[in-house]
């Protein structure tokens, strides 16, 4: 494996694709194609969870995939994270005789946010706001595939952290709009919020996607999951969902590699198979 680091769109300053290349193998699968895969961490577009970047795109290049990690812009206002992904996608599209890339085998794998991000292309990689200001076209930015996991949805209510607790000791979270940040104005139309509201996005032509979420997600809950999976079933796109019947926010790979010291919640094996799931399914994509 080689690793290298490509910077992205010069307008926006620390924006890069970490690549996670694997070598052309005297040994096996010489000058065979493989799979790419994308991932974009989480972060609440505020910024990016390192254990939601290298450790699953590592877990990944072990079964046999080019992966890449997106540092994409934080802070700052959409469309930006979107036309940083859509750019990583033309680049690995681009580079794909040289890195033996399957260009019809592109993944993109998000969480939380990331899960957004992803999703977001997944449903608008044809709407010209993406590919025309970057001179691409919808082929060159289009995902074959989305993973999306413990996704933001609705990007208008989320869980800004745990403020105090339940009768029964649970956690009790504070409800944050973020959107209005996002967007650059404090009085958004409806239209506005429905437009980042990705359920009411999915058309025919979205990417099939794999998508996995916990029932006690406190911070973004599971009904996200549920109404894009159910977008996708009105809409006839190949999807499967995994709801987990509990089970903590930014579990990550959910095992030992991204455990969190003296947190033992985010460890557990019974969440950790959304990996073989997820490969299971691309494997019949």
């Amino acid at each position: 494996m080689r690793a290298q680091t490509f910077p992205l769109r010069p307008d926006a300053l620390g924006t890069q694709l970490d690549a996670y290349l694997l070598h052309n193998s005297l040994e096996f699968q010489v000058g065979q194609r493989r799979p790419a895969i994308i991932v974009c961490p989480g972060g609440g577009y505020r910024g990016l969870s390192d254990r939601e970047g290298e450790p699953i795109a590592l877990r990944f290049s072990a079964q046999g995939y080019h992966s890449f990690v997106l540092r994409y812009s934080v802070q700052t206002q959409l469309p930006a994270p979107m036309l940083d992904l859509a750019c990583a996608i033309a680049l690995v599209r681009a580079h794909a005789d040289e890195w033996l890339v399957d260009p019809q085998r592109i993944v993109l794998c998000g969480f939380s946010a990331g899960g957004h991000l992803v999703a977001s292309l997944g449903v608008f990689w044809d709407r010209p706001f993406l590919s025309e200001p970057l001179g691409l076209t919808p082929e060159q930015i289009r995902p074959n595939a989305v993973l999306m996991c413990y996704p933001m949805i609705e990007l208008e209510v989320i869980s800004a952290g745990p403020v105090s607790l339940g009768p029964n000791g649970e956690s009790v979270y504070d409800a944050e709009d973020i959107l209005p940040k996002l967007l650059g104005s404090t009085r958004l139309t409806q239209a506005q919020r429905d437009a980042y509201r990705l359920d009411l996005q999915v058309s025919a032509t979205s990417a099939p996607a794999f998508i996995w979420h916990t029932g006690t997600d406190q911070i973004v809950p599971a009904h996200n999951a549920l109404r894009f999976a159910a977008a996708l079933a009105r809409h006839q796109v190949p999807y499967e969902l995994h709801i987990f019947e509990d089970g903590v926010h930014g579990l990550a790979l959910a095992d030992h590699v991204t455990a969190i010291p003296g947190q033992p919640q985010f460890v557990n094996p019974n969440y950790a198979v959304w990996v073989d799931l997820a490969l299971n399914w691309l494997q019949h994509r």
